[in-house]
């Protein structure tokens, strides 16, 4: 072995999964030619408050960002634990899902009188040009944070290495994620208020990292769509294999629907909990809990008929064949609600068996199916 030879750094990332009412928190060890290791996880809860703005919905999120970076920054110090560690973090991967991001998918073509050179340069002009457009059409100021090739098809073939090729005929397909520029900024400046400095900062779409995480453990050819439920919101994409076809989003979460039970039926947090718990297992007695059943089926109808303006305008040739459910609370509620919806659509829940063999957890953490995806997502980026 060589004098000169050495062994290759372990890196630390932090991944900061940044929802609609909560924010969670992940540090994940990379070391060469293993998989992705989680080595501790956080949360902390947006307090839901009425006849408040979107103004208090900023401001608690900033806060709760700065917590976790904190929190990650405390569990590192703890040497005499953690000593095994790497002592610095290199790299903060923000996961933005609505209402903190915008995502959309697009398919460009173009045709030449004559055999042309298709370059990177040429690829990465044609998607500036689409976020440019993008991001002037909102009264906000957004910005370009993340963008996704799919698929680049020269004279009609899909080209995996297609720098430097010839072609009269280009089609491009991609995503594209923008958030509002101060939004990014006030959530970098909460990372760095946490006292983690000289770390590099990204910002992901949660949708697009699920989808590129959902690629790499399951092999879907068809299309399908993923329904990620959070806190106040659900977003969904529809996806033909690799390829993001749609992306969407309604203003009903979980929370919404268990503080509409609650207003409903006049009852505490806790009760509808157990309440969807029991309905989720067919053990709530439907004579005795006639209205409790009918009302979660009223409250599910309503989220359906949100999801169904999103799924309706999808194209006929993309007619999905299954369909996804991605919810950290209650999802066989939302997965058998999906299902009855949509009677043609296989639906199922994200796969823990295939996820976890993306990544490790450490015995502490809590062992999330959504950090599995993010970690092996961010991994497969990064070896691009």
């Amino acid at each position: 072995m060589s004098l000169l030879s050495h062994k290759p750094k372990d890196v630390l990332n932090l991944i900061i999964d940044i929802q609609s009412s909560v924010i969670r928190g992940a540090l994940i060890l990379n070391k060469k030619d293993q998989l992705p290791h989680i080595v501790w996880t956080t949360d902390v809860v947006i307090p839901y408050r009425a006849d408040t703005g979107s103004a208090y919905l900023v401001d608690m999120t900033v806060k709760a960002i700065e917590t976790v970076g904190q929190l990650a920054n405390t569990f590192l110090r703890d040497t005499k634990t953690h000593a095994e560690l790497p002592k610095n973090i290199s790299r903060a991967h923000c996961v933005l899902s609505s209402p903190w991001i915008f995502s959309q998918a697009r398919t460009i073509s173009q045709q030449f009188e004559k055999d042309t050179k298709i370059s990177r340069a040429h690829i990465s002009e044609i998607i500036q040009t689409e976020r440019d457009s993008l991001s002037k059409s909102g009264d906000d100021k957004m910005i370009g944070i993340e963008e996704k090739i799919f698929d680049v098809r020269l004279n009609g073939y899909s080209i995996s290495i297609w720098d430097g090729r010839t072609a009269q005929s280009l089609e491009i397909s991609f995503a594209v994620s923008l958030a509002s520029k101060n939004i990014i900024q006030l959530f970098t400046q909460a990372i760095k208020k946490a006292n983690i400095h000289g770390l590099k900062i990204d910002f992901h779409s949660s949708l697009l990292l699920q989808h590129i995480g959902i690629s790499s453990s399951l092999s879907i050819n068809e299309p399908y769509i993923l329904a990620h439920i959070h806190g106040e919101l659900t977003d969904i994409v529809v996806a033909d294999g690799q390829t993001c076809i749609l992306f969407g989003s309604h203003p009903v979460g979980i929370r919404t629907i268990i503080r509409q039970l609650m207003i409903t039926l006049n009852t505490s947090e806790s009760a509808i909990d157990s309440m969807i718990g029991l309905y989720e297992t067919n053990q709530l007695d439907p004579l005795h809990g006639s209205q409790d059943v009918q009302s979660i089926q009223n409250a599910m109808a309503s989220w359906i008929e949100n999801c169904n303006k999103i799924i309706s305008v999808i194209p006929v040739k993309y007619k999905p064949i299954r369909a996804i459910i991605s919810s950290r609370r209650h999802e066989t509620l939302f997965k058998n609600s999906f299902s009855a919806g949509y009677p043609n659509l296989k639906t199922e829940l994200l796969p823990s068996d295939e996820i976890y063999k993306l990544a490790t957890f450490d015995q502490q953490t809590e062992k999330l199916r959504l950090t599995g995806l993010y970690s092996a997502a961010i991994n497969s980026l990064e070896n691009i």
